[in-house]
């Protein structure tokens, strides 16, 4: 008899509660148990590629001898039509009425049984043993709601499984890489970078528009990802444009989107770069580099939190933090007409200035470090570890540009090395592109950097380590310390009691 409507509303609701097929068998066999004559419910299916099938999930009390051991292959296209099935046209099979049918249902069973074929994406996946005496119109009843539930196990368990595939290849490039996660370290958080990462920190928390300014190569993007890591957004996207590197004519497309027919070429709708970012963070580069009209449509967006695609009728909402960065002097632009200035208030609510790496020295032996790391392990598969000798020559070099120099001298470094030491000396000889060269360490009480290290180690009487050490004084490593006091030619024995 068919189902009433309340019974066909729990019936459904139960379906789609569940996606594991033994949670969702026993929360539907009750509820199909008071509407027609069920006694038992199984569900087998094929598993693997040996085509043995095993029971998946089970409801009831199941007859003694009905589980066994089934060895039959996954079936075939002919084999389908020899049972009188097809992947999408399924029938409702008793004891001995097809093939199939006598080979799923044990002669010796007691009681009637029916085998309801369950197709999944158009090829049968598995079956349904129902005890009970169920005429066609009860088994119909059955065969879509276990068609879906069983569906929804099998995209479950593809999804886990699928979802471990990718893991295991993140851990082996991670591995061949050197590195423990998938976002960089910010070497320097605690030493020349420590008022940025402050004012990270600070602003992280909320939506706040960030502008980030420093020089090519200072590491602008790594503050960025710094943001988005420790908002409420970590979950959702991070997606980096470069505004630099968009042709005037695609700005518009590639930020906003545009809709089919647009413009000769769009044969689709596609979603701009906001539209993809909705819900995280979305980084625009080089945002001194946009045309005039781009300027005046992203105020709009900053504005009123929607994006009007090119060729679109109605706006579309999003939900993006915003977050520019340029190396350029946008008060000089402004000046001279190029960048609005409304769009300079909208998007500098808290802006962030990274000190170029000559401006902070003592980072350099930790970067030379950790880049010589990944290098070798990137590169060779062992890590590579700078010498004193090296640590030295580096800190003496003036750095135009910036962190990405160095991580490209270090890496050449480690190719001219052959993957056994530095070549340091080799590296540095190429000229660079701004024509300067290594230049001497400064001499010893030159800068105010030396007088600082003095005055600590002074109340340290000398003691680089420890918790009242000259390093936990001023938050840095030991090495790092040692490495810079050499440098600026401060020795810091000659400040212990008795020298």
């Amino acid at each position: 008899m068919p189902l009433d409507t309340s019974a066909q509303l729990a019936l459904w609701r139960e379906v789609s509660r569940h996606l594991d097929l033994s949670e969702s068998v026993r929360g539907l066999f009750p509820l199909l148990a008071d509407q027609l004559p069920l006694d038992w419910l199984l569900v087998l299916g094929w598993t693997d590629a040996r085509g043995e099938l095993a029971v998946l999930a089970e409801a009831g009390e199941l007859p003694a001898g009905l589980v066994h051991r089934h060895t039959l292959p996954t079936p075939r296209a002919t084999e389908l039509r020899a049972w009188g099935l097809s992947g999408r046209v399924t029938r409702w099979l008793s004891r001995g009425e097809t093939a199939l049918g006598r080979a799923l249902i044990p002669e010796a069973l007691v009681g009637p049984c029916s085998a309801i074929p369950l197709p999944v994406d158009g090829a049968l996946r598995g079956v349904l043993l129902a005890g009970g005496a169920l005429d066609r119109a009860d088994a119909e009843l059955l065969r879509e709601p276990f068609t879906v539930a069983f569906g929804n196990d099998l995209r479950l368990h593809e999804l886990a499984r699928l979802k471990e595939a990718a893991e295991a290849d993140r851990q082996a490039l991670l591995q061949r890489l050197g590195r423990e996660g998938v976002t960089d370290v910010v070497v320097g958080a605690q030493g020349g970078l420590r008022e940025v990462m402050a004012r990270v920190e600070q602003v992280a928390r909320t939506d706040a528009p960030v502008l980030v300014l420093g020089e090519t190569g200072s590491g602008k993007e790594l503050v960025a990802r710094e943001i988005h890591h420790r908002s409420p957004r970590s979950r959702g996207p991070f997606l980096r444009v470069n505004c630099g590197a968009i042709p005037p004519e695609l700005v518009d497309s590639e930020l906003f989107g545009h809709e089919r027919g647009a413009f000769t070429g769009a044969v689709s709708r596609r979603q701009g770069w906001f539209e993809r970012a909705d819900g995280g963070t979305l980084f625009l580069d080089e945002v001194g580099e946009l045309p005039a009209a781009a300027q005046v449509r992203l105020l709009r967006v900053l504005q009123d939190g929607a994006v009007q695609r090119v060729g679109g009728e109605a706006p579309v909402t999003v939900d993006v933090r915003i977050v520019t960065a340029t190396h350029r002097d946008l008060h000089a632009l402004q000046e001279e007409g190029s960048f609005r200035r409304d769009l300079w208030y909208r998007i500098s609510v808290f802006p962030i200035e990274i000190p170029p790496l000559r401006d902070r020295r003592a980072d350099v032996p930790a970067l030379v470090t950790h880049f010589a790391e990944r290098a070798g392990m990137r590169l060779f598969g062992l890590p590579l570890h700078p010498t004193e000798h090296d640590l030295d020559v580096l800190c003496a070099y003036a750095w135009p540009g910036n962190v990405r120099e160095l991580a490209a001298v270090v890496e050449r470094a480690a190719i001219l090395g052959d993957g056994e030491r530095l070549d340091v000396a080799r590296a540095l000889g190429t000229p660079s592109p701004s024509g300067r060269t290594p230049l001497p360490a400064p001499p010893r009480r030159a800068t105010e950097e030396s007088t600082e290290l003095e005055q600590v180690l002074r109340r340290s009487h000398g003691r680089i380590e420890g918790p009242f050490g000259a390093a936990a004084a001023l938050g840095v490593n030991p090495a790092t310390l040692r490495s810079r006091l050499r440098r600026l030619g401060i020795d810091w024995t000659r400040y212990r009691p008795g020298r």
